[in-house]
């Protein structure tokens, strides 16, 4: 059993962390505010700590126990756990470590995919199959369709090179915001490697073609308006 007490979420000792599972465990809105205060305590910015982990069995235990809820916050914290990137110093193959939650979510995830029908809930929950099935950029950057920018640098001179999401359609800005209407192109099928094509599989299972269109440009090439050097997104992206 874990001695909450001496273990440490994002801001100090994760204490309070039994009542506030407890308390989530009850509630399945996203905007409520316990699970506000598990996301700023367990996964703040994609900053984790260790208590993040271990609430890991707590969370997958929520979501396997209420598996027809599309929009699931206990699913979508987990996922994000599993996947941030600035992660405590010290730790270790967390991935090894919580194999067993982490295949419990790969099931949970994926089906969800079938149950959200508005585009923000099909892009989050595609975030979260990255996540958790580990595919590469994709496990962070996806939310770039919602935030309706992604920023890049050309991989041959290094230039900064922004892509906004405009009317549907992803289009190369300048400094200033404005765009010349160059639309990124689409990725051919040689642009996909097992990620992708992973993605736009379960868009295609499950009916999501504006978001599949969507992924195909994100998945597709920019030019660079300095060099004018065609590159693939996936390969500037950090």
């Amino acid at each position: 059993m874990t001695e909450w007490a001496d273990v440490l979420d994002v801001y100090g000792s994760a204490d309070e962390m039994p009542r506030l599972l407890a308390r989530a465990a009850e509630v399945t809105d996203m905007r409520a505010p316990v699970w506000d205060e598990l996301w700023s305590r367990l996964c703040h910015q994609g900053s984790v700590a260790p208590a993040s982990y271990a609430a890991l069995p707590a969370l997958v235990q929520m979501a396997r126990s209420r598996p027809d809820v599309a929009v699931d916050p206990a699913l979508h914290l987990a996922a994000a756990i599993i996947g941030a990137m600035d992660v405590p110093a010290g730790a270790g193959s967390e991935r090894d470590e919580h194999a067993e939650e982490i295949a419990a979510l790969r099931q949970l995830a994926s089906r969800k995919v079938g149950l959200v029908e508005a585009r923000t809930d099909v892009i989050w929950t595609l975030l979260a199959v990255a996540a958790v099935e580990d595919l590469g950029a994709w496990s962070s950057h996806l939310e770039a369709l919602v935030d309706g920018e992604i920023e890049a640098d050309c991989p041959s001179c290094a230039e900064a090179v922004c892509v906004e999401v405009v009317d549907g359609v992803l289009v190369i800005v300048d400094e200033e915001g404005e765009t010349d209407g160059i639309a990124v192109r689409e990725a051919e099928p040689g642009d996909l490697g097992p990620a992708e094509v992973r993605l736009l599989e379960l868009c295609r299972e499950h009916g999501h073609g504006e978001v599949a269109r969507e992924l195909r440009q994100l998945f597709g090439r920019a030019t660079c308006s300095l060099c004018g050097a065609s590159f693939r997104i996936a390969d500037a992206l950090d």
